[in-house]
Order: structure tokens, then C-alpha cells, then sequence
């Protein structure tokens, strides 16, 4: 703003411009942005402010922030109550077939990462943590929801066959996953079936099918984290429409960025263009969410157990214990 009250040279007028060309495009690109932070909403008030008294009306309509919409919703996040530990896994997924599971899970997690700010990453990036950060906090426990979620689901069951069969229909979710692009929750649900309670079944996985197996190898090597997750990011970048990326992925991108560059330029007052450009590019495809519409219709009944039974809360040893109460380390000892 000082910039554009204090320019004097030649090229005031057009400095000014491109100032707010630059502001309009800021709006338009991130409104969330200038409808949530009131520190944001407030220095653009007064650069109107200044626009209107230098006499350009052009300027004055550029930094139009009154049209844009009510992002309300993103402040408001709905309130669990915690549930306690233990309780059992819900069974009534069964009859359920992978893409039902696949889009009702998408709408959730859609619904929770949109929520997600351009101030909520920036307060992430900045104190490399999730403090008075409940949106962001929200998101990652469901993901670390899902990944538990799904071993429940394959130890509740009794024998190693129909262990295999719940192991099968969550590849087969993953695939679906995989089909309506949303990479986040199928990275959960990969994480899962990776879990150590789950590999040491190998009772269990003698029961997979030769074909389920390498569904299966794909969906591990698509978000292998070799090479820098490069072949989830070929496939993301290759992607259009409706995609939601794994916001692990891209936090890490956020802060190895913050941290690799410096703000400015050496031995200048200058921006460092670079940063500023790797930022945008990460950020820009994460807030992109916020104006995305839906493609799932849910059973909003579904969504309800769905909900309760992914607020449900194992440690990590309770998970490990009841995977060695279904096949012990020496079975011929017991």
C-alpha cells in the first residue's frame, strides 16, 4: 500500500495500476482469503481508502472486495464429542460394495479439507505445527482415522479367509479411490493395509488372489514415497477436474520450501520471485478445494455411521495385540 501512495516517478500511473491488477488478481484467485482473515479485509478497506483519495476510480473498483461470497462455513467446524477408547469396530460396512465405501469417504474427506484456509497452511508453514490450528488438526486425524479404521476392519474378523476378503475389498476401495482422484484418502487407506498388524497376517494373505495382489502393487507403488513421491505426483499433475492431493505431500513441499529459501534476496530488498512462485504453486492447489464443487450425493444416514466409527480410538499396542490374538507369533506354542 505504501508503494502505491508514495510512487512519484515517470511511471507512477502505470505502477499503480499493475498494483491493483495485482490486489484483483489476489481476490479473485484466493476470496476465501478476504472474507476470512479481518487483518487482510482491513488493509484492503484502507488501500481503497487511499485509491479513492488519489482520485481513480479504476483503481477504487479493482480492490472490490463487497462482492465476494460468504465463506462463513470454513470458520465453523462442527463439534464431536470425543469418543472413548475401545468400543467395537462397525460391521454394518459388509454389505456395502468398494465404490459406495469409496464416495462416502470422499465426501468426508472433501468436506474436511476444504475447510482448510490459506491461513491455516500458512500458520503450519510458519510454526512448523498444528497450534491453534483445529481445521488442519481435524483433516489429519481423519486420515490417521481411516488408516485405523481399516485395520479394525480386517482384525475383527475370526478367520484368516474372511480376514483376506475384507483385505481384498478395501484394495479394490483404494482402487475406486484412485478412480475419483482422491489421492489423500487412498494413501489412508494404502497405510493401513501397510500396517504392521496387518503384514504380519500371513495366514491371511496366503488367501489373496493372484489378480487382488497386483491391484494391490500398483496402488503401493503409486504412493511410494520413493524418488520423492514421484510417481503419485506424475499421476496427480496428469489429473483434471475433482482431485483431492495428499496433504502430507504437499504440507512437506510447503515447509522444505519455507526453509530452503530465504524471503528475500541477498544483499537486497527484494522479494525472492523464486519462493514466492514455489509457494503459490503448492498453495494455490490445495486452497483450489474451497471452490470446488462435490461430485458425490451421500446417504447422509451412512455418513452418520461412517463418522462414528472412524472417531473410534485404539493405540497403536492395543491394534498390535489383538492382531497377535488372531494369528500368534508360533501358533504351534499355543
Amino acid at each position: 500500500m505504501s508503494t502505491y501512495r508514495d510512487c512519484n516517478d515517470d511511471n507512477c500511473k502505470m505502477t499503480r495500476l499493475k498494483i491493483c491488477y495485482f490486489m484483483r488478481y489476489w481476490i479473485v484467485t484466493f476470496p476465501a482469503e478476504f472474507n476470512l482473515d479481518l487483518g487482510l479485509i482491513q488493509i484492503t478497506e484502507e488501500f481503497r481508502e487511499v485509491a479513492a483519495q488519489l482520485g481513480s476510480e479504476e483503481h477504487f473498483k479493482l480492490i472490490d472486495i463487497s462482492a465476494i461470497p460468504s465463506y462463513d462455513w470454513m470458520r465453523k467446524l462442527t463439534q464431536r464429542k470425543k469418543q472413548a477408547k475401545k468400543g467395537k469396530a462397525s460391521l454394518l460396512f459388509d454389505h456395502l460394495e468398494p465404490v459406495e465405501l469409496a464416495e462416502h469417504l470422499t465426501f468426508l474427506e472433501f468436506k474436511s479439507i476444504r475447510r482448510i484456509s490459506f491461513t491455516d497452511y500458512q500458520s503450519y508453514v510458519i510454526h512448523g505445527c498444528l497450534v491453534e490450528n483445529p481445521t488442519l488438526e481435524r483433516s489429519i486425524a481423519l486420515f490417521n482415522g481411516i488408516s485405523q479404521w481399516v485395520q479394525l476392519m480386517v482384525l475383527s474378523k475370526l478367520t484368516p479367509q474372511t480376514r483376506a476378503e475384507v483385505i481384498t475389498k478395501y484394495i479394490h476401495v483404494a482402487q475406486k479411490l484412485l478412480h475419483l482422484q482422491n489421492f489423500n484418502t487412498l494413501m489412508a487407506v494404502v497405510g493401513g493395509l501397510s500396517h504392521s498388524s496387518i503384514c504380519r497376517l500371513k495366514e491371511t494373505h496366503a488367501y489373496l488372489a493372484p489378480e487382488v495382489l497386483k491391484i494391490w502393487n500398483e496402488m503401493t507403488e503409486l504412493v511410494s514415497s520413493n524418488n520423492n513421491y514421484s510417481n503419485y505426483r506424475k499421476a496427480f499433475n496428469q489429473c483434471c477436474g475433482f482431485k483431492i492431493p495428499i496433504l502430507g505431500v504437499h504440507l512437506k513441499d510447503l515447509i522444505a520450501v519455507h526453509v530452503v529459501f530465504p524471503d528475500w534476496v541477498s544483499d537486497s530488498s527484494m522479494v525472492n520471485l523464486v519462493k514466492m512462485h514455489q509457494l503459490y504453486m503448492t498453495f494455490n492447489e490445495l486452497v483450489s478445494l474451497q471452490s470446488v464443487v462435490s461430485q458425490v450425493e451421500p446417504n447422509m444416514d451412512l455418513i452418520y455411521l461412517l463418522t462414528l466409527s472412524l472417531d473410534l480410538y485404539y493405540t497403536e499396542d492395543e491394534i498390535y495385540e489383538l492382531s497377535l490374538l488372531r494369528e500368534p507369533r508360533n501358533p504351534k506354542s499355543q
